[in-house]
């Protein structure tokens, strides 16, 4: 493994790790970058996901997680054109927006409703006669339907996309696996490879589920834990939905161009195991299935795990390390890392060349790391 020295050590190889090179290389393009991941362990978060960028269906309250979000979903657009321009990699991008049936939401509709007015959130209230127009496939089960200023990226190929930009740009991608650091009592040298010593001046925490693992060894307790998710993806017709659906525990998002729709998820705190249980994809069909009729017997294509890093306050950790002069964070995203990328690359980007400021809700402080 090359020895050298570099600017800035980025470790975790998933959308979140590729998504800060992508942007520090492109403000500064003579940095020395690298990004140190195990590409096996990008499966369980940033290949995991369905894609669905929703911030409006996922916060309640107009706070700064919901700004930050919303700020994302605002730049997705820019950022997808971007990198698909560096790197030549096509990404599937859509603007045509999500559908939350009032079906998932008896308890709480006039609410969400009250809360898109008041935060000016696109939005469109369905009456059943408009969905058997505007989604003829849904069934009748889903009562009013609200239509929502939503998009939808396929995050595998935004993965491919990064991946393929930053060795366009310059980036060193190291395929290994972090099992230590060269470290004093305040500073980082460098991070133990199973390839070697990898030096740097400064280092970016950017890996996941697994961020708490490598806390551990830097003598830091990172508060956060993997929540497991089970999905699957089943094929359909891309004529049968135009949108992503949305609703307690459960979504539907065609991945269009022949690839089926996706199925999900799961909330389990259970650790780092990665089994899939047949008779809980079952269950994800079957009521995805009171959505969409069309799934229930639908050819399974693959069903997988993935592992969101959730800490304690489901707030992501960004920003400098206290413990560490040359440390900083970007992990525990939860279930929004892909929503989150574009304005996380260009916030950890400005904290790294100095010119930002820490937003105070996902500071590393407040957990004295």
């Amino acid at each position: 493994m090359n020895e050298k020295q570099y600017d800035l050590v980025i470790i975790g190889a998933g959308v979140i790790g590729h998504s800060i090179a992508f942007r520090v290389k492109r403000l500064r393009p003579d940095l020395r970058v690298a990004v140190i991941g195990d590409p096996m362990n990008s499966l369980m978060a940033s290949r995991a996901a369905a894609g669905m960028l929703a911030p409006f269906g996922e916060c309640d309250r107009a706070d700064g997680f919901f700004r930050f979000c919303r700020e994302s979903l605002d730049k997705y657009p820019a950022f997808i054109d971007e990198l698909v321009a560096v790197s030549g990699v096509p990404v599937f991008f859509s603007t045509a927006g999500s559908l939350m049936p009032s079906m998932f939401y008896e308890d709480c509709w006039e609410e969400r409703k009250q809360f898109f007015r008041e935060q000016n959130v696109p939005h469109e209230i369905w009456p059943p006669a408009r969905v058997r127009d505007k989604a003829p496939h849904l069934s009748e089960k889903c009562g009013e339907v609200m239509w929502v200023g939503e998009a939808q990226v396929n995050n595998r190929q935004m993965h491919d996309a990064l991946a393929a930009a930053s060795v366009r740009l310059g980036v060193a991608r190291l395929e290994a696996n972090v099992s230590g650091f060269l470290k004093d009592a305040g500073s980082i040298g460098a991070a133990v490879t199973d390839g070697g010593e990898v030096r740097g001046r400064r280092f970016v925490l950017a890996s996941g589920s697994w961020s708490t693992v490598l806390g551990d060894i830097l003598g830091v307790r990172l508060p956060m834990k993997p929540i497991k998710g089970q999905m699957c993806r089943v094929q359909v017709e891309d004529s049968r939905l135009e949108y992503t659906v949305h609703g307690k525990l459960t979504y539907i998002a065609p991945w269009r161009g022949g690839h089926g729709f996706v199925i999900g998820s799961t909330m389990e705190d259970r650790g780092y195991d990665p089994a899939v249980e047949s008779e809980v994809i079952d269950r994800l069909v079957k009521k995805a299935a009171e959505v969409l009729p069309c799934l229930a017997g639908a050819p399974l294509i693959e069903a997988w795990t993935g592992l969101r890093p959730a800490a304690e306050d489901e707030m992501p950790v960004m920003g400098k390390s206290q413990r560490y002069a040359n440390l900083y964070y970007s992990t525990g995203h939860y279930r929004n890392g892909i929503l989150q990328t574009p304005n996380q690359a260009d916030y950890m980007a400005s904290l790294l060349l100095g010119d930002g400021e820490e937003i105070a809700e996902f500071s590393p402080s407040r957990y004295s790391l």
